[in-house]
């Protein structure tokens, strides 16, 4: 039996729904919610972590996607962070690549939180995702 929606994947059908139905121009939009979503969490985590480096706000993320049933990795090369993921939180698998650029505003968002970072400061650069059929999810996160 399949597992019924909760409101993270519900919230990921609407974002599809709407791209679907309007297209591009509500992409900013969504970014913008969920980045500023993200970086309220990330201040709020911050506050409990206390992260010295994005290395050790990476391992806590980690962790809680992991305690979360989102199975994550995370490398840490340099000041570079590897990431992979084999999970959506917002059940994109197989829908809008799009859509996950515009919704993973709210993961690199999260860790600018996390290290009080002012806007621009941390990029992040999907390589692969589920969203778009991949095997996995692979980012790199790295500040600027």
């Amino acid at each position: 039996m399949k597992r019924r929606d909760n409101m993270q994947t519900a919230a990921g059908k609407l974002c599809v729904a709407l791209y679907e139905e309007l297209g591009d121009v509500v992409l900013p939009a969504m970014a913008r919610v969920y980045g500023q979503y993200g970086y309220e969490i990330g201040r709020g985590l911050a506050e409990r972590w206390k992260p010295r480096d994005l290395a050790e706000a990476a391992r806590a993320f980690i962790a809680l996607c992991n305690d979360q049933g989102l199975p994550s990795s995370v490398v840490m090369k340099g000041d570079v962070g590897h990431w992979t993921g084999h999970k959506c939180p917002f059940g994109l698998e197989n829908t809008r690549r799009e859509v996950c650029d515009a919704l993973m505003a709210m993961d690199r968002e999260l860790f600018r939180g996390l290290l009080d970072l002012s806007p621009g400061r941390l990029a992040l650069t999907i390589e692969k995702t589920l969203a778009a059929g991949d095997d996995c999810c692979q980012g790199i996160f790295h500040l600027l």
